[in-house]
């Protein structure tokens, strides 16, 4: 236990209060709450909402703010410098040079090529006028060409991959698409989201017994219970594992049996 840790916890219990009672005065989840008091920063969502839950828990149990603050940053520096350390900065190969090379290539020549068919296309106007006398039609460049707008597609179908959010209470949630980090929020209870990807979604909910999912349009499974800490990733690969486990349907008998 970390000495910043160490304070929150002599503070809450010289008032007598439980762990269970400040999460439900401050809405935050019994694991997060946990996780100050232990020093562990990486089971914390970050940024401001790891602020906000450091001043919550301290306005509860009768500490400065500021102060308490103060020491959580000057942890989160330490702690972030280690995590830093620890990363190994990926090494870019010949192979990747070579390959990124070649793409630079190919992204010259194209354009190269796109100039010459526009030229070749306005010598052959040039040419059909000067020995039919006659106007003629004009062709239009490919790169001109003006497409039809494509008709709409139904959400269901706009992405190979895709969930939806309910929250039956408030809970925080943090979204990773195909790499895209989108910032974390606070759902209110009733809320709904949506988010979109085409290879994985990495989902993070502070809440999990809160939040109903849906996958690709079927009901998914639960992601745990309530004040759970849940992130998981799902991908085109494994997007049946999230689905829901439904019973067998029974027929008329009852019987279950076709």
């Amino acid at each position: 236990m970390s000495e910043f840790g160490a304070q929150l916890k002599q503070a809450r219990e010289s008032r007598g209060i439980s762990l269970r009672q400040v999460a439900t005065s401050t809405k935050i989840s019994p694991l997060a709450l946990e996780a100050l008091e232990r020093g562990d920063l990486s089971r914390l969502p970050g940024g401001i909402f790891s602020r906000a839950f450091v001043k919550a828990y301290a306005l509860e149990v009768g500490l400065d703010p500021d102060e308490v603050m103060a020491q959580f940053l000057v942890e989160l520096d330490e702690h972030d410098s280690r995590r830093n350390k620890d990363e190994a900065r990926p090494e870019v190969t010949a192979d990747d040079r070579a390959f990124l090379e070649q793409q630079r290539r190919a992204g010259v020549a194209l354009r190269v090529g796109a100039v010459v068919l526009v030229l070749l296309i306005i010598g052959a106007v040039v040419v059909w006028k000067m020995w039919f006398g006659a106007p003629a039609p004009v062709p239009v460049p490919p790169a001109a060409v003006v497409q039809e707008p494509a008709a709409p597609v139904t959400p269901e179908s706009s992405s190979p991959l895709w969930i939806e959010l309910v929250t039956s209470d408030s809970c925080w949630v943090r979204v990773t698409t195909d790499g895209t980090l989108i910032p974390a929020r606070v759902m209110a209870s009733g809320e709904r989201q949506r988010f979109e990807a085409t290879r994985e979604i990495v989902l993070q909910v502070g809440n999990a017994g809160v939040v109903s999912l849906t996958v690709n349009g079927k009901p998914g499974r639960s992601l745990g219970r309530v004040g759970d800490v849940r992130t998981v990733k799902i991908s085109s690969a494994n997007v049946s594992e999230f689905f829901r486990n439904e019973p067998p349907t029974p027929n008329a008998s009852g019987t279950g049996r076709p």
